[in-house]
């Protein structure tokens, strides 16, 4: 006979507030998170956060807000005292950050914990402090008037969630993308982040009260980023929409960029995410998201907020409506801009209602044909020279042929189509590649008629389709082409990890250092890549919390975009790398960045010269992502689907 279960008995107030912490607290940021929103929903206009190790130490949030009395400090601490709600009617017309007084005791519960705070009305304040969630003191404590809690040793008492932690600077870096999230959300708050740790204390994040929504994403993005900025303002009924998004030549391969806010809140809802990307379907490549700062404010009886332990994701009532505001909201902004836009006055408030007040947008012509971004998605990175030289090579569907070297895509002057690509060097086929953009904005327009490229035999007509395929008609079928997967492998063929000499063409010493802005847990993770860059000609260092210095580069990498290389570099792991690992990710990196894009309109001779490469160069079949680069419809399969 099998043993009895154990009886069912009531689990003891500290371990049920651990297992309450286990879902809200993944890690300080979290906790971060938690104390913040606290502080807005007290009429804090001045936040400062305090770290130190990445929050193992210490978790710091203080704030100027309304702060409360002595008798109050104790059921703060107990488990569902709020006072931000009074019956159950409330819970579906929340209009604070918090709600659900969870998230003092199950910090309290993980770590040494003090709680101080004081009113506006009284002399003094009082601090109250735990251990484990058990009380220690209540006494009282000299402080301005708000709240100070402090977090030590957090998860001291729970080494296995303990060992989850990752290092001090990628906890640092979830503090600080969590701060940026509360600092959008709300432009009018003063917010201000302090490290401490290995490599020194400093100041992370220092905004001032008061900014506009565009003075702010200014402040952490940079100016050149900002720049770039369309306005975003559209309204159906009681839902406002307002914002910023980014032109799309700033998109980027991870949706990191990314910061919609609904009545105040940031949230990762899946519908509004979908609706985002639907927005900017047809001026991106799919695998790339566009950046966007979009406050959503709406009644909050038409939303719920309590479906999720972290409040990231909520339900709509009227879905269909919230999903077409958003998505026509950024169309018409990306049609707008094609004309140009102005941020004339700016964005203040919490809300959307405040930011629509103060939001211009200028209208599209109306006789203006669709928005032409090609000129701003044009590759600004060269390929350097490479010790490289491909085989000739018999490709399926051209059966026999020797294609030549690949000639360049930017090559602006039109060879006759008769003239066979006879072989090349690598520097010329790599110097044709460095051909300056204005030589492909002046190139001839798509023709409109197919063409017939009588250098490669074998292939009857090339056509482009939708500015993103080639279609390749041969006497075998129909061939459909990715134009930028293509162009993306051809280059990072030509900067194969394992052979390239980046410093091939020389060194630049630039006389005056280029500055390049990221986002301060961008430059955080590059702090220890940036020595590992010199092997390949590039001399780069920190300089300041947002902002790295290019001292000197190879002559090749003259055109890098390099803000968009350096944040994907930083994107792409810690410093603990291997060489041969990092050198890939350069050469993935350039690849990517120096193909053309989805969406670039290209002329005759640079349709057929990008097709040589398909027939040229070896591997061919798959980017290096993985993705393909090639659909054959062979015409035995046209011929049965059509029933002939």
């Amino acid at each position: 006979m099998p043993p009895l279960p154990p009886p069912i008995r009531q689990l003891p107030e500290a371990v049920a507030n651990q297992i309450a912490a286990g879902e809200v607290l993944e890690r300080p940021a979290a906790a971060v998170k938690e104390l913040a929103e606290n502080s807005l929903d007290a009429g804090a206009t001045r936040i400062v956060v305090r770290l130190e190790d990445g929050g193992r130490r210490l978790v710091e949030v203080e704030d100027d807000g309304h702060g409360m009395r002595r008798d109050d400090l104790p059921l703060a601490l107990a488990r569902h005292a709020t006072s931000k709600l009074t019956n159950a009617d409330d819970l579906f017309r929340i209009a604070t950050l918090g709600f659900r007084g969870e998230a003092l005791p199950s910090i309290a519960a993980v770590s040494e914990f003090a709680l101080a705070s004081r009113p506006a009305d009284q002399e003094q304040g009082w601090r109250l402090r735990l251990e484990g969630g058990v009380r220690v003191a209540l006494e009282p404590c000299a402080m301005a008037c708000g709240t100070r809690v402090s977090v030590r040793n957090l998860f001291w008492n729970v080494p296995a969630r303990l060992k989850f932690l990752k290092t001090e600077a990628a906890e640092a870096g979830h503090v600080t993308d969590q701060v940026m999230r509360l600092a959008l959300s709300h432009p009018r708050v003063a917010f201000r982040l302090e490290t401490a740790g290995e490599s020194g204390a400093r100041t992370v994040i220092d905004l001032p009260a008061g900014e506009t929504l565009d003075l702010r994403v200014r402040a952490l993005f940079g100016r050149q980023f900002a720049e770039r900025l369309l306005p975003v303002a559209a309204h159906v009924d009681t839902m406002q929409l307002a914002g910023f998004i980014a032109h799309p030549q700033e998109a980027r391969p991870t949706a990191k960029r990314q910061y919609v806010f609904l009545n105040g809140r940031f949230v990762r809802d899946k519908l509004l995410l979908a609706a985002v990307r639907e927005g900017f379907k047809g001026f991106l490549e799919p695998r790339l998201h566009g950046a966007v700062f979009l406050h959503l404010d709406l009644d909050p009886g038409l939303v719920d907020v309590n479906v999720h332990p972290t409040k990231s994701e909520v339900r709509f009532r009227r879905e269909g409506e919230v999903f077409t505001l958003v998505r026509s909201a950024l169309q018409q902004a990306l049609g707008a801009g094609a004309g140009g836009f102005s941020l004339l006055g700016g964005v203040t408030g919490a809300g959307a209602g405040d930011i629509i007040a103060r939001t211009v947008v200028r209208p599209a012509p109306q006789a203006a044909p669709p928005p032409a971004y090609q000129e701003r998605f044009l590759p600004q990175i060269p390929v350097p020279d490479a010790p490289w030289q491909a085989p000739a090579r018999t490709n399926e569907g051209i059966a026999g042929t020797r294609v030549g070297e690949a000639a360049a895509v930017y090559d602006s002057s039109p060879r006759a189509a008769s003239q066979a690509l006879g072989p090349r060097s690598t520097a010329e086929f790599t110097d044709a590649l460095r051909t300056p953009h204005s030589a492909l904005r002046t190139s001839p327009a798509v023709p409109a008629a197919p063409t017939a490229p009588d250098h490669l035999p074998g292939v009857r007509r090339v056509v482009q389709l939708n500015r993103m395929y080639l279609l390749i008609e041969t006497d075998r079928g129909i061939r459909l082409v990715d134009q930028h997967a293509l162009h993306e492998k051809a280059l990072f063929l030509c900067l194969d990890p394992a052979a390239t000499d980046l410093t091939a063409g020389g060194r630049q010493e630039l006389l005056i250092p280029r500055t390049v802005e990221l986002l301060a847990h961008e430059v955080a993770a590059l702090e220890g890549l940036l020595p590992q860059l010199a092997p390949f000609g590039i001399i780069a260092e920190v300089f300041g919390p947002t902002a790295v210095l290019v001292r000197a580069h190879p002559a090749a990498l003259r055109r890098l975009n390099w803000s968009a290389f350096l944040a994907t570099l930083a994107e792409g792991g810690s410093s603990a790398d291997a060489v041969a690992k990092l050198r890939e990710r350069i050469a993935h990196g350039l690849a990517c960045h120096g193909a053309v894009k989805a969406g670039q309109e290209l002329s005759t001779a640079e349709q057929l010269e990008l097709v040589s490469l398909l027939y040229r160069l070896e591997h061919m079949e798959h980017c290096p992502h993985g993705r393909p680069t090639t659909l054959d419809l062979p015409w035995a399969e046209l011929e049965r689907r059509f029933q002939r």
